[in-house]
């Protein structure tokens, strides 16, 4: 049992850690809704690109193989990791980090090349010290969820396939289910996967197939990376909002034992001092 003092200043800086959790968790609220509009209003878009793609994958149409669609390619396997920038988010990084493992596990059990394109510090930082031989490095100051650098990277992606640096691209990201359920997953995007028993109707392709079909497999590309990251975005500030709201819950119930302690430690002392002066009243 400490002394008055330093249970006094123990509960206090208890509570201003509860007071930054306590920011952190509605900040985190904030974000989180402007993440789930921006997935809400893409989800649609992409899976309407898949119907169309899955459509003309299914169609008797003469065309050359476009080198997203094709399988068996040579080159190594690319491995893009979505993680956080920051921490202060639960298991969401360490999530992230073990599916990616698992990616490169079965890569080296099979003896297959890979490479790893980190986007987020944390995942690039636990990365980079394990397999620093395999790491790509795109030169962006921060993980931004936007548009411009879905495109970016998508045409950096389509000019390693050309080179046949890579042959195979799979993406580690956070599924969104709730604010309280994110699950991790991994997801080849290279080649396409076209989903099972699409019943499109019938569409009239204008321009023709040869023109249209490699510029769609391209946006696809880039609809999926961008809501890969707006995704994980959503997730990651699910997590940090449900990480602060436990460490709030836990920092109030702290001060609620210390204050406790504090309280018995100074009830005895009074009790000590009555007694001493009682003692000294009684020898006069």
């Amino acid at each position: 049992m400490g002394s008055l003092k330093e249970l006094r200043q123990r509960i206090k800086s208890i509570k201003s850690t509860q007071k930054i959790t306590s920011a952190m968790k509605m900040v985190a609220a904030a974000k989180l809704r402007k993440s789930q509009e921006k997935v809400a209003s893409t989800k649609p878009y992409v899976q309407k690109v898949h119907q169309m793609i899955s459509h003309l994958v299914s169609g008797d149409f003469e065309m050359e193989v476009p080198p997203l669609l094709e399988t068996g390619r040579d080159g190594a396997e690319l491995i893009i990791v979505m993680s956080s920038e920051r921490g202060l988010c639960g298991s969401y990084n360490s999530l992230i980090l073990k599916e990616a493992r698992q990616c490169i596990k079965r890569n080296t059990e099979k003896g297959e090349s890979f490479y790893l394109l980190a986007l987020g510090r944390r995942g690039l930082d636990a990365l980079k010290k394990e397999y620093p031989e395999n790491m790509l490095i795109i030169e962006k100051d921060e993980l931004k969820s936007d548009h411009a650098f879905a495109q970016e990277l998508t045409n950096q992606i389509i000019n390693w396939l050309e080179a046949g640096k890579i042959g195979k691209l799979t993406i580690v990201g956070s599924v969104f289910k709730s604010v309280l359920v994110q699950e991790t997953q991994s997801r080849t995007l290279i080649p396409f996967q076209p989903p099972e028993k699409n019943h499109t109707p019938y569409m009239i392709i204008e321009p023709e197939v040869e023109t249209l079909f490699p510029e769609l497999l391209k946006k696809n590309l880039i609809m999926e990376i961008y809501c890969t990251m707006i995704e994980s975005v959503a997730c990651e500030q699910a997590a940090r909002m449900t990480a602060m709201d436990n460490a709030t819950r836990n920092a109030r119930e702290m001060i609620q034992k210390l204050q406790l302690v504090y309280n018995q430690t100074r009830q005895a002392h009074i009790t000590n001092e009555l007694i001493e002066i009682i003692s000294g009243a009684q020898a006069l």
